[in-house]
């Protein structure tokens, strides 16, 4: 990472992950990634190799465990750039149910810091040309948030501002901070409560007069089923790294909107590879929120020649098949810490 990371899951310094690159019959190639979150544990990226190592290189033979849905995306984003290479077509277009955007709008993240730091990212990121933010809350108490969400929008009068607490907080505490926030103008926040405990999301978001989005809650089938059922936020955040890919992310995203709910997407501090596969899946969706997908901005080396990352708050599709992006050879042998290997 350029600087360390601070959220309310713990403080994040590097990104581990694989790329799995597949070749069809006809020799058309397609590439993914593997970058498993380091919340769920140092041995998951282990995990991820072994089942590699082993042949497991189809999605319905990978046994659940930490980075099994990283290697369940890395599959279904190789599969996909490969079929979209092969057609001529975008990963979005195979994804969408209409023609997808030619570009979303795309938030900038501004991690834990003090009143001041806070302040200056917010107007760094308005000089760069994005228009909605996104603060870390969660790692301090609400009172001390609530100074730094009041600093963050007396910098930035015009900014669309949103929250996202990592299920940092107890019901009543959420409680706290929804009555808090809402005098500035916030636009959601995501995940204000633990993710298992769906029914006081719920309870949450009917006395919110800010908009409430699952974010961890949605990893888990059981979970976005009751948050379905229960109607316990307004959107959904959909992580293709978390969920096993763009294919069963778009289908999260249309099981939501029959309930009413709608959906946004970010990344996991992927590399390029990982932001492009979330950038097709945005292009896909309905038009419900700004994306985040300017995290790649943060990682000090990517494994493409230019870190694929907004311009002016907004990322546009690229205009070449499959996912629209290449490795680039030098880039990857600069950040690998092993060899390709072949399975």
């Amino acid at each position: 990472m350029r600087h360390r990371f601070e959220a309310a899951h713990g403080a994040l310094d590097d990104r581990e992950g694989v790329l799995v690159e597949v070749t069809t019959p006809d020799g058309t190639r397609g590439i993914g990634e593997a970058s498993p979150m380091a919340s769920l544990g140092q041995g998951a990226l282990a995990d991820v190799i072994a089942l590699i190592e082993g042949g497991a290189l189809r999605a319905s033979a990978i046994p659940d465990g930490p980075g099994a849905n990283a290697l369940r995306c890395a599959i279904d984003v190789a599969a996909l750039d490969a079929r979209g290479r092969a057609e001529g077509t975008s990963v979005a277009a195979l994804l969408a149910e209409a023609p997808p955007a030619t570009w979303v709008m795309a938030n900038a993240v501004i991690g834990a810091g003090s009143v001041a730091e806070v302040a200056r990212h917010g107007q760094e990121a308005l000089l760069a040309g994005y228009a909605v933010l996104k603060m870390k809350v969660g790692v301090v108490t609400v009172a001390e948030d609530y100074r730094r969400l009041a600093a963050l929008r007396e910098a930035c009068p015009e900014a669309i501002i949103r929250v996202d607490a990592n299920g940092a907080w107890d019901e009543a505490a959420a409680n706290d901070a929804v009555e808090a926030f809402a005098s500035l103008d916030i636009e959601l926040i995501e995940q204000p409560v633990p993710a298992r405990d769906v029914e006081a999301l719920a309870r949450v978001r009917a006395r919110s007069s800010i908009r409430i989005a699952a974010d961890e809650a949605v990893a888990d089938p059981s979970t976005l089923a009751r948050v379905l059922e229960l109607r316990a936020a307004d959107l959904v955040v959909l992580k293709p790294m978390l969920l096993g890919g763009v294919t069963p992310a778009r289908a999260i995203a249309a099981r939501a909107a029959e309930h009413g709910i709608g959906a946004f997407v970010t990344t996991t501090f992927d590399s390029s590879i990982g932001t492009a596969a979330a950038l097709q899946l945005a292009a896909s969706l309905p038009a419900d929120a700004a994306h985040g997908l300017s995290t790649g901005e943060h990682l000090a080396t990517d494994v493409v020649a230019h870190t694929l990352a907004p311009i002016r708050g907004r990322m546009v599709l690229p205009p070449t098949p499959g996912l629209g992006i290449e490795v680039d050879d030098a880039a990857l042998e600069a950040a690998a810490t092993g060899p390709w290997g072949e399975v």
